[in-house]
């Protein structure tokens, strides 16, 4: 299983061997704050993320992300490394992406033990103007291969992307996260996208 990061990024590196060769490359940054779900006042932790992904011309994507995720308040810390693979359509009016993958979740804290751990997710993307995008949804259903790691943590985002060029973006989110069916915190995440 902890070889499963190593098997996605075997994916990314022979993705140009496939007839598909073209497409677009976009590395993306963000950082978000976690407040409590019953308290917005209240910080719990800062993420620090960052990614690159892949869109051949036959719209298959491929993705190798990181985040440290730090927890307010004590020396605690968790790492995720994870690879995906997917499929983007654009219907015109508006894009559907879905993704597939897996990780593992490296951990400092109380409970040492490290795990791997797989995810899907799926987006909605709405132009709004040439410059501004709507993601009106994003969902992800996350959990460790091993459920004793209590790491079922679904996501639900929103957020916007304002293209300041035709290669950069400013990007907001907000999301509300989940921890074994209980609200874990609701975050506000800022970032960038670069493509290529």
């Amino acid at each position: 299983m902890r070889a499963v990061p190593l098997l996605a990024a075997g994916l990314l590196l022979a993705g140009p061997l496939t007839p598909a060769l073209a497409g677009s490359t976009t590395l993306y940054g963000n950082v978000t704050t976690e407040r409590r779900a019953d308290d917005f006042s209240d910080t719990t932790g800062t993420d620090w993320g960052l990614g690159l992904t892949h869109t051949f011309d036959n719209n298959v994507v491929v993705a190798l992300a990181g985040k440290y995720y730090d927890t307010a308040r004590t020396t605690d810390y968790r790492i995720n490394v994870d690879g995906s693979l997917g499929y983007t359509h654009n219907f015109g009016a508006f894009a559907l992406t879905f993704m597939a993958g897996a990780g593992q979740h490296f951990i400092e804290s109380r409970r040492p033990e490290n795990f791997p751990y797989y995810f899907f997710t799926g987006s909605l993307d709405i132009p709004i103007t040439p410059q501004l995008t709507w993601t009106a949804v994003k969902l992800r259903y996350r959990n460790a291969f091993d459920n004793s790691n209590n790491y079922n943590t679904p996501e639900v985002a929103t957020g916007i992307s304002y293209w300041v060029s035709e290669h950069t973006a400013i990007t907001l989110v907000v999301e509300r996260d989940w921890t074994d069916g209980r609200p874990a915190y609701d975050g506000i995440e800022l970032g960038f996208k670069q493509k290529f």
